[in-house]
């Protein structure tokens, strides 16, 4: 797989990723971004399992988009199947006042960007 040639088709479908870095630590891959939050995320020790995780998770989360439509039926099932582990940080949360998406960093609270509402944020447990 062409991992540029992916990132391309992505981009311009308009699906909002992030991917990064820390030397020794792996290379985190986001689905989402800041400002709306992060759907789910994977670190990998390689670039060789970017492509098909991101193949799966937007198949999954974005079984509609431009780029999951041209994906093979297998990639589709896989990700129907398949878990994602949820984002340490930014992840997507909705407002229960209005519905606007908003991402919630780290914080119990935030104040929704669209109705300005305050809204607690439901810490996870760890099981």
């Amino acid at each position: 797989m062409d991992l540029a040639a992916e990132l391309q088709k992505i981009y311009d479908s308009e699906i909002n990723l992030s991917i990064s870095w820390l030397w020794d630590v792996g290379i985190t891959v986001r689905l989402g971004d800041e400002m709306n939050g992060f759907l789910a995320e994977e670190t990998f020790a390689d670039t060789a399992g970017i492509g098909p995780w991101l193949q799966q998770a937007i198949a999954h989360f974005y079984p509609d988009s431009a780029y999951a439509l041209t994906l093979t039926d297998e990639v589709r099932q896989l990700a129907a199947q398949r878990l994602f582990r949820a984002p340490t940080i930014g992840r997507r949360v909705r407002c229960p006042h209005c519905g606007a998406p908003n991402a919630a960093l780290e914080q119990f609270a935030f104040t929704c960007s669209r109705c300005n509402a305050s809204v607690a944020v439901e810490q996870r447990r760890i099981q």
